[in-house]
């Protein structure tokens, strides 16, 4: 396995364009502290008669600089196609890193990166302000969050007033924890405080710390926040709701300019989530690197989270929550009300993995 030292520090996103190609260049050359990184794994067994492609020679891969907005695992098909040398295989010399929340978008438009993977609502509000972002796969597309609330809080009304962590206004957080409040009977403007903590681990740091008194936890977060006496208010995968809440976007123009790549993207990320689901240690192996975690119980729990219990096959954007996220914007902006959905997605790379037969091949029909 590779190490941890392509990604950014969880503490800190890469916001410059020179900074993010020093990390990028640096990350691909060495392991931890600076040693020379290990080769990618091999191909799995019984690879070729799963449908994965042959390996492409290095001649023939293209980079890709790929970044990702939270470090969860709902990003374990992205880690795994890289880890076990998917992504190589479909012809792509993937690059990654990562970049703290909404900035991902920021990232993308200026062309710092030319894949960014992370939520879709601040992509969708991107391009109503007339930037040239499109959502191309979806990864996870149902809310993967726990609303959990600190210790001295035993009702909804005891939030009133209450400081609420979210990642950034607009993004995937924002949306699941107005969702949340809507469903606790409390109304995000008037009755609690929304206040921007950047990522999803600087969110547990401040539930952690008690400068918020509630917000959202994705597994394993829960276990420890429950050790430390933490409630649960409300499960939103239980839901059952359509989201854009990881979803794969780039400009339409890099998306023109390179559909073998898009495509090898996509591919790449439908045999990794057949990965995750035939390689259940192999996957918690990655897990925990990217998110620096040894403990078993809490990899295990993550792992049948976001594999057993909701792990899919296709990576389909859910088009159906952008048409939602339009009309609850369109009493307010006049945009998202003459908008048409199909404006901001690019369907035709997940059809043409649908229509390839590679889910078939990879499940044998099952």
């Amino acid at each position: 396995m590779r190490g941890f030292s392509r990604q950014g520090h969880p503490w800190t996103g890469i916001t410059t364009p020179g900074l993010l190609l020093v990390v990028a260049a640096l990350a691909l050359a060495c392991g931890p502290s600076g040693t020379p990184a290990p080769a990618r794994e091999a191909a799995p067994a019984g690879a070729a008669a799963s449908g994965l492609t042959a390996a492409a020679t290095p001649a023939q891969l293209v980079p890709v600089r790929i970044a990702y907005s939270e470090l969860t695992p709902a990003q374990a098909p992205n880690w795994v196609a890289y880890e076990a040398g998917i992504y190589a295989r479909n012809g792509i010399d993937a690059q990654l890193s990562y970049i703290a929340s909404a900035q991902t978008t920021t990232a993308v438009l200026a062309g710092d990166i030319d894949v960014g993977v992370g939520g879709g609502y601040a992509v969708m509000s991107s391009r109503l302000a007339g930037g040239d972002i499109l959502i191309f796969m979806g990864i996870t597309t149902f809310y993967p969050y726990l609303f959990m609330v600190s210790p001295s809080i035993n009702t909804p009304n005891d939030l009133r007033g209450k400081p609420i962590g979210i990642s950034r206004f607009g993004s995937s957080s924002d949306i699941a924890t107005r969702l949340a409040l809507k469903h606790l009977g409390l109304d995000a403007e008037t009755d609690v405080t929304l206040i921007q903590v950047n990522s999803l681990a600087d969110r547990f740091a401040a539930m952690q710390s008690g400068a918020i008194a509630a917000g959202l936890a994705s597994p394993p977060q829960p276990l420890t926040l429950q050790r430390l006496g933490f409630k649960t208010f409300l499960d939103l995968a239980a839901l059952d709701e359509r989201t854009l809440n990881n979803v794969g976007f780039a400009t339409g123009s890099w998306l023109r300019d390179n559909p073998t790549a898009a495509q090898g993207i996509v591919n790449s990320l439908v045999e990794s989530m057949h990965y995750t689901k035939t390689h259940p240690q192999e996957t918690q192996r990655v897990m925990g690197q990217y998110l620096k975690i040894d403990d078993p119980d809490e990899l295990a729990n993550a792992y049948d989270f976001f594999v057993t219990q909701h792990g899919r096959r296709m990576p389909d954007p859910a088009v159906d929550a952008g048409r939602e996220f339009l009309e609850s914007q369109a009493a307010t902006d006049p945009r998202a009300a003459s908008a048409r959905v199909e404006e901001f997605f690019e369907l035709r790379f997940v059809q043409q993995a649908a229509q390839s037969g590679l889910v078939e091949r990879l499940y044998g029909g099952q």
